[in-house]
């Protein structure tokens, strides 16, 4: 449930009731929290956010209706500060698809949130990228690596696409293993052995390299390419990807990443992953186009 600022007002309004007296039920509890608004509470849906914090685990129906902890403290005066705080709970407990896509390090990229839920966090203000930025480091650990996945994935389907429908039989040896240090093998003199990333379109020309395709890269020389899928801003939340979702795919050989990964020094020695970016100039467009498929989203 994306917090807007009704359902904010909601969840205050409800929250006041459960903590003046013991609510048997939704029911029980939706009527006092009318009873104790103000007029506004006659206008706005009380239902549909009762149900959602106790599917959210924000509230609990034993005995009595009772409040998590994210939601028991809070303040009863509907003031900026307690429905922003109820706002980042609401984010923490289901983060939305675009989120860990639009938070970066160097901050929130509003391009990548849909038009419809911009509008609909407006009313937090400039606290808005604070509030994105807290809630991103919160929920942050295995779903990041998750959405890792789901990127590469995505990459990898689209590279497949590709070569398919450019006549060629690519193997996808990642669906085998992770120790090939490279996700597509095409046959032929020489073998071609592809790893593939994908990126969106502010982080186009850097890519985590792992040590083991970094080692596999300069084992194999010019057997090993890494291919890069830019994706556009709409493809992080369609359902879909289509073609036109796709910036392009793009190569760089495994010499000029050999160039642009410092060398092993007695002092140090990077041994699990390593952010690496070419130079531009290093980038060449992939020899075959996006194929004309429709692939699983990386909002699914």
């Amino acid at each position: 449930m994306l917090p807007k600022r009704g359902t904010a007002y909601a969840v205050l309004l409800l929250c006041h009731a459960a903590r003046l007296a013991a609510r048997r039920d939704v029911a029980d509890w939706v009527h006092a929290a009318r009873v104790h608004g103000t007029f506004v509470a006659a206008a706005t849906d009380l239902n549909t956010p009762a149900e959602y914090l106790l599917a959210a685990g924000l509230a609990e129906q034993a005995e009595a209706i009772v409040l998590a902890s994210p939601l028991d403290g809070i303040a009863g005066i509907a003031d900026g500060a307690t429905l922003r705080h109820i706002a980042r709970v609401l984010l923490i407990v289901n983060p939305p698809a675009w989120l860990r896509i639009a938070v970066s390090p160097q901050g929130v990229a509003r391009q990548y949130i849909p038009t419809a839920d911009l509008r609909a966090l407006e009313w937090l203000g400039p606290e808005l990228d604070d509030i994105l930025i807290d809630v991103c480091r919160a929920v942050s650990g295995p779903r990041d690596v998750e959405i890792r996945k789901r990127i590469g994935d995505a990459a990898e389907a689209v590279v497949l696409a590709a070569l398919r429908a450019d006549g060629r039989h690519p193997t996808h040896v990642a669906a085998i293993s992770d120790a090939f240090g490279y996700d597509i093998e095409l046959a032929g003199h020489p073998k071609l052995r592809i790893e593939v990333k994908g990126c969106s379109a502010n982080s186009r020309g850097t890519f985590h390299l792992t040590r083991n395709e970094y080692d596999k890269s300069r084992s194999y020389d010019h057997e090993w390419l890494l291919t890069q899928v830019v994706f556009a801003n709409e493809a992080f939340v369609a359902p879909c990807l289509e073609p036109g979702h796709i910036i392009g795919i793009f190569e760089v050989s495994a010499r000029e990443i050999e160039s642009a990964v410092p060398p092993d020094t007695r002092e140090f020695t990077w041994t699990d992953s390593a952010m690496v970016t070419p130079p531009p100039e290093a980038w060449r467009p992939a020899p075959y186009a996006v194929a004309d498929v429709i692939l699983r989203g990386l909002a699914c």
